[in-house]
């Protein structure tokens, strides 16, 4: 269940004396999750915030273990998969980089997930304690949890906010997430928003670090319903994707933008999201993917509630906020709201400063 708004607030600002940073603000409410941007020359460079080595993996030293919480995630969603992560070691800024190494979502679950649900269940109680928060920090300093990902497995995941132009109106994907996901389920959520890891085992090829290769295969994944693929032959697999080629000739012809908005620390996990805006200028990808007869048309994946996929304009926040229910921010991720109104910043921006929507032919 939601947190109300004076639970909300509570238990933000008790993350916030006890990390001493700035909590992410948005129209007078702070969200706990802190935001560390970009350099302007890296928003249209999402993979300039990761730092060039490679992902190695992480020797399994956590200072809490959860196995119950585990185990009960185990014990009700049967489909989860203990697939490979990318992990966070270490964030730097002035330019913003994160340095990465290799983990499993079970590991993420029982160190990170489980912070996190066991602050709301005390939060809901009316309590303000968390025992395995407490015995984390006695090894890790709160600043030093900020910047590194040390004694947990905190996994990298990726938010994408979407903006498309429908006939001259530009408008973002927002959804429910389903039963199906570990958890933030019946949550809203930006489309798509992912872990970021490996598909390929072992990580045999260096370029799945990337973040543009990652945001494109949820693309597909999450708004085209490609089906997801374990261990694939190749690193690409899904290379000719007939909506994955049409949208990258829009990225190379300027009538789509993928953009950088920053790294999130949700502070309920002590996890890292990187924030992401794809923009579409076109109007045509919008007629095209939602034509009854579309050769490539948008179906979400089981994750997302399909019937809960709104599209709402993004010229003011109100008329935004009109599409949803009050307070919104209690039923989205921390992560996520972070995600969406910086996106709907940045889209806005960017939005301005174009001469004009320039329609490109359909293929």
């Amino acid at each position: 269940m939601p947190l109300d708004s004076r639970d909300y607030k509570n238990m933000t600002d008790y993350l916030q004396h006890l990390y001493q940073c700035r909590p992410y603000a948005r129209a007078g409410i702070e969200h706990p999750a802190t935001v560390y941007y970009p350099a302007d020359w890296q928003v249209l460079d999402v993979d300039s915030l990761l730092d060039s080595t490679p992902p190695t993996a992480e020797a399994r030293d956590f200072a809490v273990y959860d196995y119950s919480y585990l185990h009960d995630l185990q014990n009700s969603k049967p489909a989860l998969h203990n697939g490979q992560t990318f992990t966070l070691k270490s964030i730097r800024e002035k330019p913003l980089k994160l340095r990465g190494g290799l983990g499993r979502y079970y590991d993420m679950l029982a160190t990170c997930a489980a912070l996190e649900r066991e602050l709301r269940d005390a939060v809901a109680e009316g309590w303000m304690r968390a025992p395995s928060r407490a015995t984390y920090h006695r090894g890790v300093q709160p600043a030093e949890a900020l910047r590194r990902g040390i004694k947990r497995s905190a996994a990298i995941g990726i938010g994408t906010l979407t903006v498309f132009n429908d006939a001259g109106r530009y408008k973002a994907l927002l959804a429910k997430r389903s039963d199906a996901t570990a958890y933030d389920s019946g949550m809203f959520h930006v489309l798509p928003a992912m872990m970021f890891g490996p598909t390929t085992a072992g990580f045999r090829d260096a370029r799945e670090w990337s973040v543009k290769h990652q945001v494109l295969r949820e693309v597909l994944e999450e708004l085209f319903a490609m089906p997801e693929q374990l261990d694939p032959a190749r690193w690409d697999f899904f290379a000719d994707h007939p909506a994955l080629r049409y949208l990258l000739s829009l990225l190379d012809s300027g009538g789509a933008q993928l953009c950088a908005s920053g790294i999130i620390l949700n502070l309920l996990t002590l996890r890292p999201e990187i924030s992401t805006l794809l923009l579409i200028h076109d109007p045509a990808w919008h007629r095209r993917v939602t034509a009854p007869d579309s050769d490539m048309p948008l179906i979400t994946a089981e994750e997302t509630l399909s019937e809960t996929v709104v599209a709402a304009p993004i010229q003011d926040d109100a008329a935004f906020l009109s599409h949803f229910p009050a307070d919104l921010h209690l039923m989205m991720p921390a992560q996520a709201t972070a995600t969406l109104w910086l996106g709907i910043d940045l889209a806005r921006g960017l939005i301005s400063s174009e001469p004009s929507a320039i329609e490109s032919p359909v293929p």
